[in-house]
């Protein structure tokens, strides 16, 4: 299973001491998926930003649409708990499921346009969303 994902810690990530997570230069393009590198020169549109307090048993359920653009949401909060299931399809089979699960503060996912998302909140998290559409 192949899914345009990055998963990590923004603590553990080499940003050559900026603490830049998302954007252009050298400390954003190591990833493989290059879903955190925004070229300096490409245009984005649509940025949206989230931060939400999600109690315990907070649930997404199966109806949210295809992801556009992309995404990163990152966990701001200590003693928390946070999965994110990813999958191609709507239905999340289980052969096709891809779950990450946010548990240190500054654990992240990043994921492209073309994946289904769902998420459960299994303890009292904290977490900011940043979403934009890479222009052409």
């Amino acid at each position: 299973m192949d899914l345009d994902i990055d998963t990590g810690n923004a603590h553990d990530l080499d940003t050559h001491g900026t603490g830049w997570l998302v954007g252009f230069g050298p400390w954003t393009v190591p990833s493989a998926s290059g879903l955190r590198h925004v070229p300096r020169d490409q245009p984005v549109a649509g940025l949206c930003v989230k931060w939400y307090e999600h109690p315990v048993g907070h649930d997404s359920g199966n109806d949210k649409p295809v992801s556009e653009g992309r995404t990163i949401s990152l966990l701001v909060s200590a003693e928390a708990s946070f999965r994110i299931e990813f999958s191609r399809t709507p239905g999340f089979e289980p052969e096709g499921l891809r779950s990450i699960v946010l548990r240190r503060e500054g654990d992240y996912v990043a994921w492209g346009a073309g994946l289904y998302h769902r998420w459960h909140c299994e303890r009292r998290s904290t977490i900011v969303t940043v979403r934009w559409n890479p222009s052409a």
